[in-house]
């Protein structure tokens, strides 16, 4: 001990250290500056924090899961608050209140109060995820809807701080609604159900209003139209000529392809295996439960025995990139149509589904031009004044002698001109002989080889030159493999002899 009061005593007596700004600038009471480690007091645990750490110890849970742990612990220490100050940082993943010491959880404690409270700071990012995991566990509320309400509030004001939580909040406020059987309506605006409106709204273009769908196709399209300067402009015509292309690309993949448009855009719907709350330390009280949920017509979950499936589009969830190519077409075309001084270049987009923007584009164009020409207005009343007025003119005019009857010249027999259509007058020798060969059943291969070309290249120029023919491609191509569309092979038989 007396080795302690001597380095004390040489610390305090130090010239340098008593000159220093740190020392002379203050004036201090009759208290110790530097204490021994025997007079330091280290804050009083709280006997409900050593209660709860003794769980980990008992017999039961030695062979219990670490989510039974985390649930019973976390159901102990429910109703508790603190009043801690913790500046510490903590790094953790999957956390669970045993990878906390006593100041962490004091921490934790106290920032939870402040969030119960309405107050959420900022905190470690495992203090956040400790405290979602309560919530999808029935941890801090007695009803579920009040549970979701909480777990959506409380991500909603962390994600400011870090907005690494956003994916988790997306998908456990879906699965909480879904296992806790909550009406579907509460989550009327996220962003996965908001997703299924938007993809259900194109499957039924037929019975949407043009206001509905634009709305819908704005939501999905992975180039957003509000970003385009044309539409900035020209708002009006951006959206009438937007829906009526998709409702005109919607008719023809109905009439012409295999699958819809929807289809060809999002996929298929697919039931497969889902872990419920998913990446998060979650004890399932009802392992054995079997029950049935469903947020829309697209997106619904199953669960037989504690095994949950779910059936829903997957993949990207998000802005669809087809779709945007293909509002990103109509933009291009309506700046070509209008001639815009920025003109858009477009990619990723078939010559069939150019060919059809195209043509309805320009066809909007032929509306607005004749509605906006100037009308032609004839006053009847005044018809048989004009008449009067020629009649006597004529009478002036006609004298006797040069009234002679005159007997109508003989017309001259007109040839009719042949207007039929043969292939060589459309297509070239080549082209003519790859579609001999996909009509007749041969190697269209070796035909396109002859022909010096590709296949897919021999296909769009065909598609094209016959597109005023028949208002349609004749060849699909979607499969990297030439197929004729099966209303118009007889036709075609005709037209190329075979």
């Amino acid at each position: 001990m007396s080795d302690i009061k001597e380095i004390m005593r040489s610390v305090l007596s130090d010239e340098k250290l008593l000159s220093s700004k740190a020392f002379r600038d203050k004036v201090y009471t009759d208290q110790p500056i530097l204490r021994p480690a025997s007079q330091l007091r280290r804050p009083e645990t709280p006997q409900k924090i050593k209660e709860m750490k003794s769980l980990a110890f008992s017999p039961e849970a030695y062979w219990k899961t670490s989510a039974w742990l985390f649930y019973t612990q976390g159901k102990f220490m429910e109703n508790y608050t603190d009043d801690f100050a913790f500046s510490g940082e903590f790094t953790s993943y999957y956390p669970t209140y045993r990878d906390l010491d006593n100041d962490q959880l004091r921490g934790y404690f106290s920032w939870r109060t402040a969030v119960r409270n309405g107050i959420v700071n900022d905190a470690p990012l495992p203090f956040a995820f400790i405290y979602m995991y309560e919530l999808i566990n029935g941890i801090g509320w007695t009803e579920p809807a009040s549970g979701l309400e909480l777990l959506d509030s409380f991500c909603r004001s962390y994600s400011v701080f870090n907005p690494a939580i956003n994916k988790y909040w997306r998908q456990w406020t879906a699965d909480m609604a879904a296992y806790y059987q909550l009406p579907p309506e509460m989550l009327s605006i996220h962003p996965d159900i908001q997703w299924d409106k938007n993809v259900i709204a194109l499957q039924n273009w037929e019975m949407q209003s043009d206001e509905e769908l634009y709305a819908a196709i704005s939501g999905l399209s992975g180039y957003p139209p509000e970003n385009s300067r044309y539409f900035t402009e020209y708002p009006d015509i951006f959206f009438e000529n937007t829906v009526a292309c998709f409702r005109k690309l919607s008719e023809f993949f109905r009439d012409h392809r295999k699958r819809s448009l929807c289809s060809h855009l999002f996929g298929n719907q697919t039931e497969m295996t889902y872990h419920m709350f998913e990446s998060a330390v979650f004890y399932d009280r009802e392992s054995l439960r079997s029950c049935d949920y469903s947020f829309n017509s697209i997106h619904s979950f199953t669960c037989t025995n504690g095994v949950w499936r779910c059936r829903k589009y997957y993949g990207n969830r998000s802005r669809n990139k087809l779709l945007g190519n293909i509002i990103k077409s109509v933009d291009s075309a309506l700046r070509d149509r209008y001639d815009y001084r920025f003109k858009l270049r477009t990619e990723d987009v078939s010559k069939s589904i150019l060919t059809i923007i195209s043509k309805e584009v320009q066809r909007i164009y032929e509306l607005h031009r004749r509605a906006e020409a100037p009308k032609i207005e004839i006053d009847l009343s005044r018809l048989e004044t004009i008449r009067k007025a020629a009649d006597i003119t004529r009478d002036k005019l006609i004298v006797d002698e040069d009234i002679q009857d005159e007997q109508p010249a003989p017309a001259e027999p007109q040839t009719v001109p042949d207007l039929s259509v043969t292939e060589n007058d459309i297509l070239d020798c080549g082209e003519t002989a790859f579609m001999q060969a996909l009509l007749t059943g041969s190697d269209w291969k070796q035909a396109a080889k002859d022909s010096g070309s590709m296949p897919s290249i021999l296909a769009d120029s065909i598609n094209e030159k016959l597109f005023d023919l028949f208002g349609d491609t004749v060849i699909d191509f979607s499969d990297d493999c030439p197929v004729l569309i099966e209303d118009y092979t007889d036709e075609l038989k005709g037209l190329f002899r075979v």
